[in-house]
Protein backbone atom coordinates (compact mmCIF):
# COMPACT_ATOMS: atom_id res chain seq x y z
CA UNK A 1 0.00 0.00 0.00
CA UNK A 2 2.90 2.07 1.15
CA UNK A 3 3.93 1.86 -2.96
CA UNK A 4 0.93 2.89 -4.12
CA UNK A 5 0.84 6.04 -2.21
CA UNK A 6 4.81 7.35 -2.86
CA UNK A 7 3.77 6.79 -6.88
CA UNK A 8 0.26 8.37 -6.54
CA UNK A 9 0.91 10.71 -9.58
CA UNK A 10 2.62 7.53 -11.59
CA UNK A 11 -1.42 5.66 -10.45
CA UNK A 12 -2.97 9.08 -11.94
CA UNK A 13 -0.86 8.68 -15.07
CA UNK A 14 -1.65 5.44 -15.60
CA UNK A 15 -5.32 6.05 -15.45
CA UNK A 16 -5.66 8.62 -17.71
CA UNK A 17 -3.40 6.53 -20.12
CA UNK A 18 -6.42 4.01 -19.64
CA UNK A 19 -9.05 6.72 -20.31
CA UNK A 20 -6.82 7.55 -23.52
CA UNK A 21 -6.82 3.83 -24.45
CA UNK A 22 -10.61 3.05 -24.10
CA UNK A 23 -11.56 6.53 -25.98
CA UNK A 24 -8.64 5.17 -28.77
CA UNK A 25 -10.55 1.62 -28.57
CA UNK A 26 -14.13 2.78 -29.63
CA UNK A 27 -15.03 2.15 -33.15
CA UNK A 28 -15.52 4.84 -35.44
CA UNK A 29 -18.99 4.82 -34.98
CA UNK A 30 -19.01 5.00 -31.27
CA UNK A 31 -16.76 8.05 -31.37
CA UNK A 32 -18.64 10.08 -33.52
CA UNK A 33 -21.65 9.99 -31.59
CA UNK A 34 -20.02 10.87 -28.50
CA UNK A 35 -18.38 14.09 -30.22
CA UNK A 36 -21.51 14.52 -31.93
CA UNK A 37 -23.53 15.21 -28.95
CA UNK A 38 -21.08 17.43 -27.82
CA UNK A 39 -20.79 19.42 -31.57
CA UNK A 40 -24.97 19.66 -30.89
CA UNK A 41 -24.75 20.91 -27.34
CA UNK A 42 -22.35 23.37 -28.74
CA UNK A 43 -24.27 24.71 -31.72
CA UNK A 44 -27.74 24.90 -29.57
CA UNK A 45 -25.50 26.65 -27.03
CA UNK A 46 -24.07 29.20 -29.62
CA UNK A 47 -26.70 29.22 -32.03
CA UNK A 48 -26.23 32.60 -34.42
CA UNK A 49 -22.84 33.23 -32.62
CA UNK A 50 -20.99 31.06 -34.27
CA UNK A 51 -20.38 31.02 -38.09
CA UNK A 52 -18.97 27.34 -38.16
CA UNK A 53 -20.43 24.78 -39.99
CA UNK A 54 -21.26 21.44 -37.82
CA UNK A 55 -18.29 19.89 -39.94
CA UNK A 56 -15.90 22.23 -39.12
CA UNK A 57 -17.27 21.80 -35.43
CA UNK A 58 -17.07 18.39 -35.18
CA UNK A 59 -13.14 18.58 -36.63
CA UNK A 60 -12.27 21.42 -33.61
CA UNK A 61 -14.13 19.19 -30.79
CA UNK A 62 -12.35 15.98 -32.17
CA UNK A 63 -8.91 17.64 -32.27
CA UNK A 64 -9.96 19.57 -29.08
CA UNK A 65 -10.38 16.13 -27.22
CA UNK A 66 -6.99 15.24 -28.62
CA UNK A 67 -5.07 18.08 -27.07
CA UNK A 68 -7.30 18.27 -24.20
CA UNK A 69 -6.46 15.05 -22.81
CA UNK A 70 -2.56 14.99 -23.57
CA UNK A 71 -2.27 18.44 -22.34
CA UNK A 72 -3.89 16.78 -19.08
CA UNK A 73 -1.48 13.58 -19.27
CA UNK A 74 1.39 15.91 -19.80
CA UNK A 75 0.39 18.12 -16.99
CA UNK A 76 0.62 14.52 -14.33
CA UNK A 77 3.53 13.29 -15.81
CA UNK A 78 5.77 16.25 -14.57
CA UNK A 79 5.17 14.74 -10.91
CA UNK A 80 4.91 11.32 -12.25
CA UNK A 81 8.36 11.06 -13.75
CA UNK A 82 9.66 13.08 -10.49
CA UNK A 83 8.57 10.17 -8.81
CA UNK A 84 10.41 7.98 -11.51
CA UNK A 85 13.65 9.24 -10.99
CA UNK A 86 13.46 9.71 -7.12
CA UNK A 87 14.50 6.19 -7.12
CA UNK A 88 17.51 7.40 -8.67
CA UNK A 89 20.79 8.24 -6.47
CA UNK A 90 21.99 10.38 -9.03
CA UNK A 91 20.58 13.84 -9.43
CA UNK A 92 18.86 14.75 -12.96
CA UNK A 93 18.34 18.20 -14.25
CA UNK A 94 14.81 19.28 -13.83
CA UNK A 95 15.01 19.91 -17.02
CA UNK A 96 15.78 16.62 -18.14
CA UNK A 97 12.82 15.87 -16.38
CA UNK A 98 10.63 17.76 -18.08
CA UNK A 99 11.63 16.29 -21.42
CA UNK A 100 11.38 13.37 -20.07
CA UNK A 101 7.49 13.59 -19.32
CA UNK A 102 7.29 15.60 -22.87
CA UNK A 103 8.71 12.34 -24.49
CA UNK A 104 7.06 9.50 -22.43
CA UNK A 105 3.42 11.53 -23.43
CA UNK A 106 4.54 11.77 -26.69
CA UNK A 107 5.64 8.02 -27.16
CA UNK A 108 2.38 7.23 -25.62
CA UNK A 109 0.30 9.04 -28.44
CA UNK A 110 1.94 7.39 -30.74
CA UNK A 111 1.63 3.90 -29.73
CA UNK A 112 -2.11 5.19 -29.57
CA UNK A 113 -2.33 6.23 -32.56
CA UNK A 114 -0.82 3.01 -34.07
CA UNK A 115 -3.95 1.16 -31.36
CA UNK A 116 -6.31 3.01 -33.42
CA UNK A 117 -5.09 1.32 -37.05
CA UNK A 118 -6.80 -1.30 -35.55
CA UNK A 119 -9.72 -0.45 -34.34
CA UNK A 120 -12.76 -0.57 -36.96
CA UNK A 121 -13.67 2.66 -38.53
CA UNK A 122 -10.13 4.42 -36.93
CA UNK A 123 -7.04 5.21 -38.53
CA UNK A 124 -3.09 6.53 -37.67
CA UNK A 125 -2.63 9.95 -38.27
CA UNK A 126 0.36 11.85 -37.78
CA UNK A 127 -1.41 15.06 -37.53
CA UNK A 128 -2.94 13.54 -34.55
CA UNK A 129 0.19 12.56 -33.08
CA UNK A 130 1.83 16.08 -33.62
CA UNK A 131 -1.70 17.81 -31.85
CA UNK A 132 -1.36 15.56 -28.55
CA UNK A 133 2.79 15.49 -28.69
CA UNK A 134 1.96 19.62 -28.73
CA UNK A 135 -0.83 18.85 -25.93
CA UNK A 136 1.81 16.93 -23.44
CA UNK A 137 3.86 20.27 -24.25
CA UNK A 138 1.48 22.60 -23.28
CA UNK A 139 0.77 20.02 -19.93
CA UNK A 140 4.89 20.05 -19.18
CA UNK A 141 4.83 23.62 -20.02
CA UNK A 142 1.81 24.72 -17.56
CA UNK A 143 2.45 22.57 -14.63
CA UNK A 144 6.34 23.63 -14.95
CA UNK A 145 5.14 27.08 -14.96
CA UNK A 146 3.09 26.75 -11.27
CA UNK A 147 5.50 24.85 -9.92
CA UNK A 148 8.57 27.63 -11.01
CA UNK A 149 5.65 30.80 -9.92
CA UNK A 150 5.22 28.42 -6.20
CA UNK A 151 8.64 28.06 -5.89
CA UNK A 152 9.21 32.12 -6.55
CA UNK A 153 6.42 33.19 -4.27
CA UNK A 154 8.60 31.04 -1.43
CA UNK A 155 11.50 32.58 -2.25
CA UNK A 156 10.12 36.17 -1.84
CA UNK A 157 8.68 35.64 1.48
CA UNK A 158 11.96 34.77 3.24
Amino acid sequence: MSILRNKKFTVIVIAIMAFIFFQSALPADLSSRESGRVVDLIIRLFQGILPIDRQTMVFIVRKGAHFTEYTILGGFLVPAVKEWMAADTTPVPVSMERIAAWLAGTLYAVTDEIHQFFVPGRSCELRDIVIDSCGVLAGVLVVSLAIWSKNRRLLDVE
